[in-house]
């Protein structure tokens, strides 16, 4: 029995793993209609299986071997977590599908700080996160070389289900590579070179102009806190290059600059002033977590003509909706999930040296692609970029304790 319970921990970490490659590589289709493996898939089978094997533990060595206090799980988390159950109260988990997706995504955040704690699971986690994007913009240039030509404008998505959703990965994975190219040497730099070489362009081509604004975010800040002005500039100027020659690019880029002629622009910022709208009715605990409660909302004020809404389902603006559907006490709690996650990356940064100083600022760089491309989308919705969130949180305040690298005298 106690072999059995060791390599069922050992599977369970190889599944978690499998679940980080699917990330970088997108779903794996099968031949049957509908059918396929994805990470979120695989993540939410794991947690069955990871919690029938503690329960093994429990009966085998009792409940105090289970462990689960092997790691504090910080208390914004846990606020937040309770915000947007206590949302869902006032008319007993009606339409509370996406709060399904939450917990099971926020029990993925467990897994790996249960599974993950020694040091090379870690490093092994962080660059799966960070290298195998990759292989997910090989496939979809692959899937469509006519992305390539610029003139058409179309845009990367395949084998994601939107441009938007690649685009905010993408925006978050891009600085964990840059910070193995710059901390790594050998064969892990070259990896890492050809990755980011992929990941920036299928970026570029998503047209995603929140992720184009998260990722120049964290690129630029990761560079300044390290102090690396060359690659810094080195990246300004490919990218400069493309908006010199691409006139699409060009022009998505510019209606930024000038959103009233933009029709898609304009109808989202008349959803952000609707979810806003709906927030300020419901100021303290929103009018409950999930799309079918937002879309109830926005309807309600569609009908009485409160705003024309048109055919967007949500908000794009990750913060008017979190203030929409859990109100301030939601809102504040994410917002201060968020700024410890930043200032813990910042705090490890200092007190490490070498590689391990430039991972932590590449997983505080990570953040702010996540800060700021949330202006403009909505990303919880999504499967990938939730287990992308979840994961990218559990490693970093993983980083902090001490099975972390050994810091600096």
């Amino acid at each position: 029995m106690d072999k059995v319970i060791v390599w069922w921990g050992k599977g369970i970490f190889v599944a978690l793993c499998f679940a980080i490659i699917l990330l970088g590589t997108g779903p794996l289709g099968l031949s049957l209609p509908g059918a396929g493996v994805r990470a979120w898939s695989v993540s939410r089978t794991t947690f069955f299986i990871w919690l029938i094997w503690k329960l093994l533990i429990c009966v085998r060595y009792g409940w105090s071997e289970v462990d689960f206090r092997k790691h504090a799980i910080p208390i914004p988390l846990l606020f937040f977590f309770a915000i947007v159950t206590l949302s869902l109260f006032p008319d007993y988990f009606h339409r509370a599908g996406d709060y399904r997706y939450f917990f099971l995504g926020a029990m993925h955040y467990l897994m790996i700080l249960d599974l993950c704690s020694d040091q090379k699971r870690w490093r092994l986690i962080f660059y799966l996160l960070a290298l195998s994007p990759g292989l997910l913009a090989v496939r979809g240039i692959l899937y469509d070389p006519l992305i390539l030509e610029l003139d058409q404008m179309r845009r990367f998505e395949y084998p994601l289900p939107h441009p938007n959703i690649a685009g905010y990965l993408f925006a978050m994975t891009l600085p964990l590579c840059l910070a193995i190219a710059v901390g790594k040497r050998g064969k892990m730099r070259a990896y890492s070179l050809l990755s980011c070489g992929a990941q920036l362009l299928a970026l570029i081509l998503t047209y995603s102009r929140g992720s184009w604004l998260g990722s120049w975010a964290s690129i630029f800040s990761f560079g300044v806190m390290l102090k690396r002005w060359t690659e810094i500039w080195v990246i300004l100027t490919i990218v400069g290059l493309f908006l010199a020659f691409a006139t699409p690019l060009q022009e998505r880029l510019f209606t930024l600059v000038r959103p009233q002629t933009d029709f898609s622009v304009n109808e989202r910022m008349k959803a952000m002033a609707a979810g806003l709208k709906l927030g300020l009715n419901h100021p303290v605990l929103g009018a409950g977590y999930g799309r079918g409660r937002l879309r109830e909302g926005l309807t309600e004020l569609e009908r009485g003509g409160v705003l024309k809404i048109g055919h967007i389902a949500h908000t794009h603006n990750m913060y008017i909706e979190l203030f929409a559907q859990t109100g301030l006490l939601g809102l504040g709690s994410f917002l201060w999930l968020l700024f410890q996650a930043v200032s813990q990356s910042l705090s490890s940064a200092s007190r490490f040296e070498n590689a391990d100083r430039v991972f932590a600022l590449g997983m505080g760089a990570a953040w702010i692609a996540f800060v700021v491309t949330g202006l403009g989308d909505v990303p919880y919705y999504h499967h990938e970029i939730r287990i992308l969130f979840f994961t990218l949180l559990a490693l970093t305040h993983l980083y902090g304790y001490p099975s972390a690298p050994t810091p600096r005298n």
